[in-house]
């Protein structure tokens, strides 16, 4: 049996701590906006749409996610909002939205330099869209992940995974924002989550960044796919003087102010 397409709620939330601040940080940037509509694009299970509610409480809000899983989370999470099922890149609102909210979302985009022009133009004038991205491509956890892949047990099966695009390099957003008459505020952080041991990395990625291979495989695969990952990941994030390890993970912040000309 085949791992289930869609995304697991339960899973993805099993690590809320650690996914909740990076859009808390975001949202804190753009909390002094007066806003009556609001999107949250890849809005997930609900939890930062649920941020949005909190620091909008009058607005119209709506949510867009392409998993029928998570959006059913997020409806009985938020009756009060609206979600729609739909790719990210097919979205258009009837009206202009005073922000747009993206939150881990945007990176698995493979046509960055239509869809954030796209996007721009769906804003208000003075309209901001913010943007969260994780950029860890390069971390061990990553690279790990394509190297067990590539490893032979599992390159045939596998080789058919569709992982996420790399991140841009800085100036190149700017100047995409810039060109779209943009006032362009952008920030990399890098979190160093406190985890208690290597299987908890594999379990974390295993609701995101390790979906893709874990596709491709049946159960007894994706046991030993993820063993072998554990024992490189053991290799890599030794135990800290308290047992727990840490993980390294970046992430890229755009806040995109629409021009009042554009």
């Amino acid at each position: 049996m085949h791992m289930n397409q869609d995304w697991n709620p339960q899973h993805y939330q099993r690590f809320e701590k650690e996914r909740n601040r990076p859009p808390a940080e975001l949202l804190a940037r753009i909390a002094h906006i007066k806003a009556r509509r609001i999107t949250d694009l890849g809005c997930g299970s609900g939890s930062s749409t649920a941020l949005l509610r909190r620091a909008w409480p009058q607005a119209d809000i709506t949510g867009v996610d392409s998993s029928p899983a998570m959006l059913a989370a997020a409806r009985e999470k938020l009756p009060d909002c609206r979600f729609v099922l739909q790719d990210f890149h097919d979205w258009q609102p009837e009206t202009p939205q005073d922000i747009v909210f993206a939150n881990a979302s945007l990176q698995w985009s493979d046509t960055p330099q239509t869809l954030l022009p796209h996007l721009i133009r769906q804003l208000e004038r003075g309209g901001v869209l913010a943007a969260q991205m994780p950029d860890n491509l390069d971390e061990p956890s990553h690279l790990l992940m394509r190297e067990t892949a590539a490893l032979p047990e599992w390159r045939h099966l596998t080789q058919t995974a569709d992982s996420r695009p790399p991140v841009w390099e800085v100036r190149r957003y700017y100047d995409l924002f810039a060109a779209q008459g943009c006032e362009v505020d952008i920030w990399r952080t890098v979190y160093y989550h406190v985890l208690p041991d290597a299987e908890a990395i594999a379990d974390m990625f295993a609701a995101t960044a390790l979906r893709p291979y874990l596709a491709c495989l049946d159960e007894a695969q994706q046991r030993g796919f993820m063993q072998a990952y554990i024992e490189q990941l053991n290799q890599y994030y030794p135990r800290r003087h308290d047992g727990n390890v840490l993980l390294a993970l970046p992430r890229m912040f755009i806040v995109a102010h629409k021009g009042q000309a554009v």
